[in-house]
């Protein structure tokens, strides 16, 4: 495959990316579809069963229409069936962890701008803010990669690993303390906190929050019976670890996406030619994780050292 043309390799890639992308459609059809049904049939038969024991008392149309009002109202965060700490929903604390989904495109959709100015406000805060954010992460990565680097680096040292082993080990390591710190414990917690969530269902909130897929269908405190005081500041606790989280996740897919191996997958898709500087560089970068502790080689036995 190595003598393929550069078109002929992006084309594979487009076509590898659209049937993954047609497979994961088919198995959340096979998977979602019957309970989707199922869920929707005994919907229908609550509706009828309440319409069949209160017809004296309610129009032709009316439940259906308050329906309507409510799932339209609560699709924007806005709802009366809650308790008293989610009944302002614009509060301080929502309002912060809002505008964190947004600087982090995590946008969770469980609340949404209802006026023009909000609307419009959301746009030009999302324009200037997500440069800002990711200006944010590109300096604090570049702080933080050389910090973590040098675990990596003393054990290159002290176990005579090579350069390539030594990033493959610090990697390794960086995504299982990631996946424990910020996935796997936070789960925990939230699983003993939330008695209405699984355990499963508790690491895929954790999971695609920090992977910013964000899809809202679970929050932590939402529809439960909570103290004001607790509900804010549990949301003011998500805040926290949303930014942290995403964060850690994403100098642990900078440390992934930079080693040589992975590195080496990229160089199909790429045209044929001599080796850049930049590639020299990613290249260089690795060897230096574990060479820049290394103590200076002794001259060999049989070579003068020099003056």
């Amino acid at each position: 495959m190595g003598g393929l043309r550069p078109w002929a390799r992006y084309g594979l890639l487009v076509v590898a990316h659209l049937l993954a992308l047609g497979l994961g459609a088919v198995v959340f059809q096979a998977l979602e579809g019957p309970p989707a049904c199922r869920l929707q049939a005994e919907l229908r038969a609550e509706l009828a069963a309440f319409q069949a024991e209160h017809r004296a008392c309610l129009p032709p149309g009316a439940l259906e229409e308050l329906l309507g009002t409510a799932l339209a109202t609560q699709a924007h965060g806005v709802s009366s069936l809650g308790n008293s700490s989610e009944a302002r929903t614009w509060d301080l604390p929502s309002a912060l962890l809002f505008a964190a989904s947004i600087l982090t495109t995590t946008g969770y959709g469980h609340m949404a701008p209802l006026s023009p100015g909000g609307k419009a406000f959301c746009m030009v805060y999302a324009a200037l803010g997500l440069p800002a954010s990711l200006a944010l992460v590109a300096t604090l990565r570049h702080c933080l990669l050389p910090v973590l680097s040098r675990p990596g680096a003393w054990v290159a040292v002290h176990w005579q690993l090579s350069p390539s082993r030594a990033a493959l080990l610090q990697a390794v390591a960086l995504g299982l303390l990631v996946a424990s710190s910020f996935v796997l414990l936070p789960a925990l917690v939230l699983w003993g906190l939330q008695g209405d969530c699984s355990l499963l269902g508790a690491v895929y909130f954790c999971f695609s929050s920090l992977s910013t897929i964000g899809l809202g269908d679970l929050l932590p405190g939402h529809g439960r019976s909570l103290h004001p005081v607790i509900y804010h500041l549990g949301q003011l606790a998500l805040l926290g670890y949303l930014l942290l989280g995403l964060l850690a996740m994403l100098l642990a897919v900078e440390t992934f996406s930079e080693l040589p191996q992975v590195r080496a997958m990229g160089k199909f898709f790429r045209p044929s030619g001599p080796v850049t500087a930049e590639d020299q560089g990613g290249i260089l970068g690795q060897d230096e994780l574990a060479l820049s502790t290394l103590p200076p080689a002794a001259p060999a036995s049989g070579q003068a050292p020099a003056c």
